[in-house]
């Protein structure tokens, strides 16, 4: 009875470990990842400022694009992170990946809009309603989502042919805790793409709004609707396993750990390769109880990511439950 009731603290303590306060700590390795940034004209756009930041933890590092638009980051640990490129006179742009420490990363190209190319439907006002939309995007980058939202309202009175403006003003709502609203202004891009383009599987704009259609009802704890929207957003775009992913730990770190380890597992048959999903849901298992299946999921993660940072620990649990 001691044994066990020692090797169960010992694991409590390492599942401590891998808490979000633990994240804290990722995000270092060895890995690379570059790429470059064009307009639409495909010509390098120099002076752009790209922030990466991990998704799952605290951490972020930023760069500036040199002049032949090339950007880079050195020292990634493995991760699923975000990638938002900025610059004045631009549209914002952004894009979400899988950073692997150990395996080379491909390139990636970003191409930024010129805010000057927002084509209005009439001259009439047009310069007005850029200078609107760079304000609103101002005040929403500084967390002022009423004054953001406002500018955005104002945008679509000046140029309603511009749908898209509804993501942006969701976006503003759903900060708010506005969700009903939010839901509504994001359904209404949604149901405008669907029209012109029935066919949508492939169609990542129709995901993206679908994934925070997911996350309006996720805030307000209507799992079933969250889950809902999100597998339609997983199944137009298939591949997109860190979807998948960030779902479950929103899922795991809420306490839903059914729940969640359904998301890990469809992580898991979306990119069997990537490592992290494994480790994770071995947590999940160790959190059920279920020892045999935790073990079966950490020595997966290890296999797969024999050189990464969070190996030595991995092995440690695998230890304490044998």
């Amino acid at each position: 009875m001691k044994k066990q009731i020692f090797r169960s603290a010992a694991v409590l303590l390492i599942i401590l470990a891998f808490t979000p306060a633990g994240w804290a700590q990722e995000g270092r390795g060895r890995g690379r990842l570059g790429g470059e940034v064009q307009g639409e004209d495909k010509n390098p756009i120099a002076g752009v400022k790209l922030t990466l930041e991990y998704l799952s933890y605290d951490y972020q590092m930023t760069d500036i694009s040199d002049e032949n638009g090339k950007w880079a980051f050195v020292g990634l640990g493995m991760g699923v992170v975000k990638i938002s490129a900025e610059k004045e006179g631009y549209l914002t742009e952004g894009i979400q990946l899988t950073v692997s420490s150990v395996n080379r990363n491909p390139k990636q190209l970003i191409i930024l809009k010129r805010i000057e190319d927002i084509k209005p439907e009439s001259d009439e006002g047009g310069e007005v309603a850029r200078d609107t939309f760079v304000k609103a995007t101002a005040l929403y980058k500084e967390s002022r989502y009423e004054a953001a939202l406002a500018l955005f309202q104002d945008f679509r009175k000046q140029q309603p042919h511009l749908y898209q403006i509804a993501i942006n003003i969701g976006n503003c709502l759903l900060e708010l805790g506005r969700f009903e609203e939010a839901i509504k202004e994001f359904q209404a891009v949604a149901d405008k793409i669907t029209a012109e383009n029935p066919e949508v599987r492939g169609n990542t704009e129709l995901a993206r709004i679908y994934a925070s259609i997911g996350d309006t009802y996720m805030r307000q704890e209507k799992l079933k609707q969250a889950e809902e929207y999100f597998k339609k957003s997983i199944e137009i775009d298939p591949s997109d396993h860190a979807l998948a992913y960030n779902v479950a730990e929103i899922l795991f770190v809420a306490g839903k750990t059914d729940d969640a380890i359904k998301y890990y597992q469809l992580a898991i048959r979306i990119k069997p390769e990537w490592p992290k999903s494994y480790a994770q849901l071995g947590y999940a298992y160790l959190n059920k109880g279920d020892t045999k299946s935790a073990v079966e999921n950490l020595k997966k993660f290890v296999e797969l990511a024999p050189d990464s940072p969070e190996a030595p620990g991995v092995k440690e649990v695998i230890k304490s439950l044998e």
